[in-house]
């Protein structure tokens, strides 16, 4: 049960995994209270976060390694600042021109928004731009509970432990971002009537209009910037707070062939640096056996349940780990939504999924003061809910114990060796096991 001083079923059925097992609500609640402060990657609030969670990983028994990494984000923003703009040179100038030209213009815009979602849909290339040394120095933080022998498994519990605040709201960001995808999609709408009819639909005026209204926006959008003002109440500080204390309890739980990683990455913030690097560190040692990561970010928000299940342009995640997830909420009576991360926006998950890893991701909330707090100093440890918390803690038990245990045999009988060389992906990977030999970079 989570214990909120009064008592709580983790799981409601004799036979469901996790039955007897305590999760102690009020320690959670209590690190995410101590670790919401303002710890943007290489800040003094960061290096102060992860000596609180190797402190916290030592305390429940785990052996606690602390991996360094310095990197250099700044070309990257630098250059996406830059595209940003050229956009809005590009769709501006399409916006006047598209009643004199219409071929060029479409083309023009086809042309440029294919390599912006090149850019934006995180493709696996892009990740060897983050492998320079630079001057932000920041660490991953792991505790493991080794096998006994040879590991039958692995299961990575995973969270970041830094935070950041942004000059754009979330909810101007968005409105930005669909201005943004409206406009040029209503542009290359009219440059095709255009080129079927003539002459553009409309009034004169509604191709500039639309030009500048379009441009205006990628505009705006490219003045983002990061600082160190969030405390990250919801992001991160009540989904690092869940790992360590699922990371406490569940490996007693499970058969001692299981290992069990709870890993705390730095730099997410910073287009998931530290889990790339991490990755990169442990190729080789995670290779010959399923691994299954669960990942948690924004938990705690107030509202449904939810799991990340797509990211991109559709591309999924772990359809098995969402089929078991899915099959474990409806045993707890917990309702779950599934959830898309569209281009642009960036998760741990998605390292992982670039090397064929299986990573679910556990959220929560809803379009409301909390989400909308997130990415700035509003983002308080009070927004988070503690019968959410209740909610994801008991769900994640559920799927890391029904994984450890084969419960439904969801691992089926293959190892899944982390690929040694990530830059293509097994064509023959069966959904039903987690291969990571194919796993794309």
């Amino acid at each position: 049960m989570i214990d909120d001083r009064a008592g709580i079923d983790a799981a409601e059925r004799p036979d469901a995994p996790g039955r007897g097992l305590e999760l102690d609500l009020e320690r959670v609640l209590s690190d995410a209270r101590a670790l919401a402060f303002p710890r943007y990657p290489g800040s003094d609030g960061d290096r102060r976060a992860i000596a609180m969670v190797a402190e916290r990983l030592a305390e429940a028994g785990l052996a606690v390694t602390r991996e360094s990494f310095s990197y250099d984000v700044a070309p990257i923003f630098r250059g996406l600042s830059t595209v940003l703009v050229a956009l809005a040179l590009v769709v501006a100038a399409a916006g006047w021109g598209l009643a004199r030209a219409p071929g060029p213009v479409l083309l023009a815009l086809g042309a440029s928004f294919a390599a912006a979602a090149l850019l934006l849909g995180w493709s696996p290339w892009l990740e060897r731009l983050y492998r320079r040394p630079g001057p932000t120095t920041t660490e991953n933080v792991a505790g493991r509970r080794d096998a006994a022998g040879a590991p039958r498994l692995t299961i990575v519990l995973l969270a970041h432990h830094d935070s950041k605040s942004q000059n754009l709201t979330m909810l101007a960001r968005g409105a930005l971002t669909v201005v943004a995808l409206l406009g040029s999609a209503g542009l290359a709408a009219l440059a095709a009537a255009a080129l079927m009819r003539g002459a553009p639909p409309g009034p004169a005026w509604l191709g500039p209009a639309g030009g500048l209204i379009t441009a205006a926006a990628l505009l705006a959008l490219s003045t983002l910037r990061s600082g160190n003002r969030s405390p990250g109440g919801v992001d991160n500080a009540g989904s690092l707070a869940l790992i360590l204390e699922l990371g406490r309890r569940l490996p007693p739980q499970a058969p001692d062939d299981v290992e069990w990683i709870v890993l705390s990455t730095g730099a997410e913030e910073d287009h998931m640096v530290g889990a790339i690097r991490w990755l990169d560190a442990h190729r080789e040692a995670l290779r010959g056996r399923p691994v299954w990561v669960l990942n948690f970010d924004g938990a705690g928000a107030p509202g449904k349940v939810a799991l990340l299940e797509r990211f991109g342009f559709g591309r999924r995640f772990s359809p098995t780990l969402s089929r078991l997830a899915r099959r474990c909420a409806e045993r707890l009576g917990i309702p779950v939504r599934g959830v898309y991360l569209p281009p642009a926006m960036g998760i741990d998950a998605i390292p992982f999924a670039h090397r064929g890893v299986d990573c679910l991701t556990f959220t929560s909330g809803s379009l409301d003061r909390a989400t909308l707090a997130v990415h700035s100093p509003r983002d308080v440890a009070e927004n988070l809910d503690r019968a959410t918390l209740e909610r994801v803690a008991r769900l994640a038990a559920a799927v890391a114990l029904d994984l450890a245990r084969g419960d439904g045999d969801p691992i089926g009988p293959s190892p899944s060796p982390v690929a040694a060389d990530a830059s293509r992906r097994d064509a023959s990977r069966q959904p039903g096991n987690s291969r990571a030999d194919g796993g794309r970079r």
